[in-house]
């Protein structure tokens, strides 16, 4: 799968996989619906870019996993993105882990916000951490839970002992 890079300096969009970060451009996986502004969160087309490297070089390493990265598990974690309001989130980390999951983790302090996609799933298992590293809210969440999704973020950003 390639990811369709619209570049506004030069008013053209092309497919192609460019090796380098994004710096000023809108990403968009062939399969989202909708453009996501770099500007909405800044941190947002390197992630993307981070994301589709990690989905083209995953390996399998003996002893430790099969951390490749299935393209319907990276599909997800770019969907959630599309209907997360980032601008007010920090810069999220990637985590691939054995047998082709992912996990998609926030931090603010002590608090952590983790949203992970398994392969062959239509769901997330999420957890919220308080200040304590206490768990806070966990669950497994759709992405059409969208009222669900918007409680689970503005608890993480506002209150962490909610």
């Amino acid at each position: 799968m390639s990811t369709l890079v619209a570049d506004w300096q030069a008013r053209s969009a092309t497919t192609r996989f460019d090796p380098r970060p994004p710096t000023t451009r809108v990403a968009r996986s062939l399969q989202l619906v909708r453009f996501l502004p770099s500007d909405s969160a800044p941190w947002l087309p390197s992630l993307m870019w981070h994301l589709n490297a990690l989905e083209k070089s995953g390996q399998n390493i003996p002893g430790v996993g099969d951390l490749t990265i299935a393209p319907p598990t990276a599909d997800r974690i770019r969907r959630l993105l599309t209907i997360v309001p980032g601008e007010d989130l920090p810069e999220p980390t990637l985590a691939p882990f054995s047998g082709g999951g992912l996990a998609l983790t926030w931090n603010i302090g002590q608090r952590e916000l983790t949203f992970t996609a398994y392969p062959d799933h239509n769901d997330f298992v999420f957890i919220r951490t308080d200040d304590n590293d206490e768990p806070a809210d966990d669950g497994i969440l759709r992405l059409e839970e969208t009222n669900r999704l918007s409680e689970v973020l503005t608890a993480f950003l506002t209150n962490p002992a909610r």
